[in-house]
């Protein structure tokens, strides 16, 4: 399956998403489909580690890369010895002075996440606009604080 890619304009600059989303981390607060994130090694930056604790019981170990504050990331992670693996990738880019565009891409990958990735197709496309919807909702309620 290739990458679910989904983007969104928002009423927020990149720092106020960054703030509100990513630093610190904060990803259980958006991604509809974390239970919480558990062991983070530090501040949202290349590096950085964390274990993703899924609504469905699994623990996926993360490991940051590519950071630019206020402007991208990705994570990587897998489990059952790279049979399942997750990655995603975050960019924010300013519109004008107040707003932003966030494109957001996860995909499953492995021989085991590329069948659940298949079977659950439509949970996996849901899971990453919920997440990106979170993501508008919680910046742009922020920027107008």
């Amino acid at each position: 399956m290739a990458p679910v890619e989904v983007s969104a304009t928002v009423k927020a600059t990149p720092e106020t998403i960054w703030q509100t989303c990513f630093d610190p981390m904060k990803w259980e607060s958006w991604d509809p489909d974390l239970k919480e994130v558990r062991d983070v090694s530090g501040s949202c930056e290349d590096g950085t580690t964390c274990v993703f604790a899924m609504n469905d019981g699994s623990n996926i170990p993360i490991t940051l890369s590519n950071v630019e504050k206020n402007k991208s990331l990705d994570f990587k992670g897998g489990i059952l010895g790279g049979v399942v693996r997750a990655e995603g990738k975050v960019l924010i880019s300013p519109l004008d002075s107040s707003t932003s565009k966030i494109d957001y891409s996860f995909e499953l990958l492995g021989f085991v996440g590329y069948i659940v990735a298949m079977a659950k197709k439509k949970m996996v496309v849901e899971g990453t606009q919920g997440g990106l919807d979170n993501m508008v909702k919680m910046s742009e309620e922020a920027q107008k604080k």
